[in-house]
């Protein structure tokens, strides 16, 4: 709500503070799917937040979500509704391209 409001960095601190919730519960249980998922989809979120994060930081969270599912998904742990492995991969595409 706060990222289609304008607040660039109000959402920036509340999708930060997701992900730190949602870690948390993760390591509680690297069982839990759905946790994993979730980490997942935080990092989705901050990786296409532009306010005030550099391409190498967006990437990175990109890449964490997509090697998360990636790992599930080769696990045979992921449904199909939570395969978003190439939503990522198209954000990724679309970031500029890594500097020299």
């Amino acid at each position: 709500m706060l990222k289609a409001q304008g607040d660039g960095p109000g959402a920036l601190a509340a999708y930060r503070q997701s992900l730190a919730i949602r870690e948390a519960l993760a390591a509680r249980d690297p069982a839990n799917t759905q946790w994993q998922v979730d980490v997942a989809v935080s990092c989705g979120k901050l990786g296409t937040l532009e306010h005030g994060q550099n391409v190498e930081v967006r990437r990175a969270y990109l890449l964490r979500g997509k090697t998360i599912l990636a790992r599930l998904k080769s696990a045979d742990r992921l449904m199909a509704n939570q395969d978003w492995t190439e939503w990522f991969a198209e954000q990724l595409q679309q970031l500029p391209p890594d500097r020299p």
